[in-house]
């Protein structure tokens, strides 16, 4: 039937039929809803010595820089719930994606889903960004369905309170390192070629 506006959604809210929790009016946009990140991000690893990790955001560590190269999984602090009539698309704010973060995950979000939103995102741009807690970093699209589906969405990622187990493996166990690396291995190379032009010099 179409997307639903700023009235719609409040009502929807109101009257129970879609669940946002907690809901923060401020948040609701013309046509959509802003998502705030959670405090657990998921981060990969950066070097050969320093290994993906779990990041926990909080007033004293409230930022963590996302590197060029780097790809990061985010949680959605709020859980949605969404009607049998009614399906969602989701994904990251302009203001991200025209600072280089791409987002990767399951845009689509069926009718009868329940849970938090995960994304996988990568900075594709060439200078560090910030990610903060609570930052407004989804924005989500619902769209009421002509007629309801038969059953809910059932799929592994229904209820899900935390990242999937195949994202924590995925970022977490990666083995190799960002892209900014290489320009560093560059340098290493011509470094370790010049030494050894200079001992094969001595040598004769």
């Amino acid at each position: 039937m179409g997307i639903l506006v700023d009235s719609q959604i409040r009502q929807m809210i109101s009257k129970g039929k879609l669940g946002i929790e907690p809901f923060n009016p401020l948040q609701l946009q013309p046509a959509s809803y802003d998502l705030r990140v959670s405090s657990k991000i998921l981060v990969s690893p950066i070097n050969p010595e320093q290994l993906g990790r779990v990041i926990i955001l909080s007033e004293d560590r409230p930022v963590y820089k996302v590197l060029s190269g780097q790809m990061i999984g985010v949680l959605s602090n709020e859980r949605l719930s969404l009607p049998l009539d009614m399906c969602g698309r989701f994904g990251i704010r302009s203001y991200f994606a025209r600072r280089g973060i791409n987002a990767f995950g399951g845009l689509q979000l069926d009718p009868g889903f329940n849970g938090r939103l995960t994304m996988s995102l990568l900075n594709a741009g060439p200078e560090p960004v910030p990610i903060s807690l609570n930052d407004l970093l989804f924005s989500v699209e619902f769209e009421k369905l002509e007629v309801k589906a038969d059953k809910a969405y059932s799929g592994p990622y229904q209820n899900q309170d935390d990242f999937p187990e195949d994202q924590y493996n995925y970022i977490l166990s990666a083995h190799t390192t960002i892209l900014t690396e290489i320009p560093t291995l560059r340098s290493e190379i011509k470094r370790l070629s010049n030494i050894i032009e200079e001992f094969d010099s001595r040598r004769t």
